[in-house]
């Protein structure tokens, strides 16, 4: 939180522009970079949106969605990093196991996760969103092995199944990681109560779903990219902050109105834990298979079809002004022209030629004091 609520204040330091038309002084302050900063993570999510675009095979896609029932969610926040680990492989391997198998589609697939935590009204629910080509490769045990294996275009694998299987091997891990102590911290957690929670467990309907992208695979880069570098809440979801409520939207023109405390507490619900990976690639999306699998997979698709034009790169979402007038681009050139470089607009002018004239030292932390005003 302190990094947070320091971000682009005179804390961090900064530096000190003097615009060439009216000599007016315009500081430029330093960005936190916290991953949980709701302003910091722009140009590293256009980066990733960037990159997936380029990892985009010449085919349909699929946007699946697995998501943890109500049941469980006291555990996962209480293990995040536990539930979770279970969560991505559970997902995961639910897919590239079904998709092993003959009887769906008999091929090695591709697929990236990404964890999402929220709601619009900031509630936990934790649950991954995918990506997922809508083929892959034949298996080694196919004497026609070296052939792309593409499914309809509609329909990928029946969501009773999907949905089985999922619930199945979170289950079977979750047993394991209890067995193994992972969840030995839970005092009040004793076998009889865990058995309970088990059984009523199984004799749910785990929510999964994939469907098609409704605008092409490009449009699932982009809807992802939102959870990629994001956390909970932007600020342009805020409507008004006052010392006795925060209201922001949510879904349809609704507001959502929490007392400060309350907001805060929602908002830290979904910090994870340090280091955490939130975005997780398998099988020809797997950092090993990118040069090589992924790679042939292309090639055997365009044999049969001819490449789709390139995508136009996807939009930056805008960016919370500093300093009262400072913005930062996305992607960096390393020209004279680089858009990645602070970009001022003098408040009393509007002019756009700048002179740094001091650097701006970073104050000392202290804990005790409420942070600067922006």
């Amino acid at each position: 939180m302190w990094s947070i609520e320091h971000c682009r204040t005179q804390t961090l330091g900064g530096h000190l522009y003097q615009c060439q038309t009216c000599a007016s002084n315009v500081p430029l302050y330093n960005s936190c970079l916290s991953r949980f900063c709701p302003t910091c993570q722009g140009p590293a999510q256009y980066q990733w949106m960037a990159q997936r675009q380029q990892r985009l095979l010449p085919t349909h896609y699929f946007h699946p969605v697995f998501t943890l029932p109500a049941a469980l969610r006291p555990l996962a926040w209480r293990y995040k990093a536990v539930v979770f680990d279970l969560l991505f492989a559970a997902a995961a391997h639910t897919l590239i196991d079904l998709c092993r198998d003959p009887t769906h589609l008999g091929a090695e697939i591709g697929l990236s996760l990404v964890l999402h935590t929220w709601t619009r009204e900031l509630t936990f629910h934790p649950h991954v969103h995918g990506i997922l080509p809508g083929g892959g490769l034949a298996r080694a045990t196919d004497p026609h092995q070296d052939r792309w294996v593409a499914c309809d275009k509609k329909f990928l694998i029946h969501v009773d199944v999907l949905s089985a299987v999922f619930r199945g091997k979170f289950l079977d891990g979750l047993k394991q990681a209890y067995a193994h102590g992972a969840l030995s911290t839970h005092t009040t957690l004793n076998h009889t109560r865990f058995q309970t929670l088990l059984d009523r467990l199984y004799q749910m309907h785990w929510n999964v779903y994939v469907k098609p992208p409704f605008a092409g695979p490009p449009a699932i880069v982009k809807y992802l990219g939102r959870y990629t570098h994001r956390t909970g809440i932007a600020n342009s979801r805020l409507v008004s902050v006052t010392h006795d409520a925060v209201t922001f939207r949510t879904k349809n023109g609704n507001t959502c109105t929490l007392p400060p405390h309350e907001f805060i507490r929602r908002f830290l619900l979904h910090v994870l834990p340090d280091r955490y990976t939130k975005i997780r690639h398998y099988g020809l999306l797997a950092a090993s298979n990118v040069n090589t699998k992924l790679v042939r997979a292309r090639e055997l698709i365009e044999q049969n079809q001819p490449p789709s034009p390139p995508s136009a790169p996807p939009s930056l979402p805008p960016q919370s002004d500093t300093a009262a007038t400072a913005t930062t681009e996305p992607h960096s050139d390393g020209t004279a022209n680089d858009p990645a470089k602070p970009k001022l607009r003098c408040p009393n002018c509007q002019g756009t030629t700048f002179s740094r004239i001091a650097t701006l030292p970073r104050e000392r932390r202290r804990r005790t004091q409420p942070p600067p005003d922006t």
